[in-house]
């Protein structure tokens, strides 16, 4: 299987929305992406194939109920690989419970945006992409020229 550069990660169908802004500025960037359901239940073998097939992507990933993940996945990949974790705080997930869950992974190479942020998720998976790749840069360039563009 060839390697996909921008992996959408979510658990619930709620999570899977909060990825909406970046199905969008990505298919407008024409840049490709894969959606990558996280296993349910966490089996060792599921999270295993799941560290392997994210291997040199960028992930972001929405994170309200699954963010529970984010401590077991930080020790076997983000020490190479960064995500980009998008909180989704909701009626059975609190932003006091994402914060706790967030402080057990300090020291590891993990972004967050704002509540529901996926349009800044997004943004910086580009800014990852075009510091490995030089023609992301034009990607993204072009994106924010023409957003600018429409705003005024």
């Amino acid at each position: 299987m060839s390697r996909t550069e921008i992996i959408l990660l979510y658990e619930t169908e709620e999570e899977r929305k909060g990825l909406e802004p970046a199905r969008s500025i990505l298919g407008q960037m024409g840049i490709s992406y894969r959606e990558e359901e996280l296993p349910s239940p966490p089996t060792l073998s599921a999270l295993q194939r799941l560290v392997s097939e994210l291997e040199g992507s960028v992930c972001i990933w929405a994170a309200g109920r699954s963010a529970y993940l984010l401590p077991i996945l930080s020790s076997t990949l983000m020490a190479n690989y960064p995500f980009i974790i998008v909180p989704c705080p909701g009626e059975e997930i609190s932003a006091k419970y994402l914060e706790t869950v967030f402080e057990a992974v300090k020291g590891y190479p993990v972004s967050f945006t704002r509540p529901w942020d996926g349009q800044g998720a997004t943004l910086l998976a580009v800014h990852v992409l075009a510091a490995r790749h030089p023609s992301y840069t034009d990607l993204l360039n072009a994106f924010l020229q023409k957003k600018h563009l429409s705003s005024t």
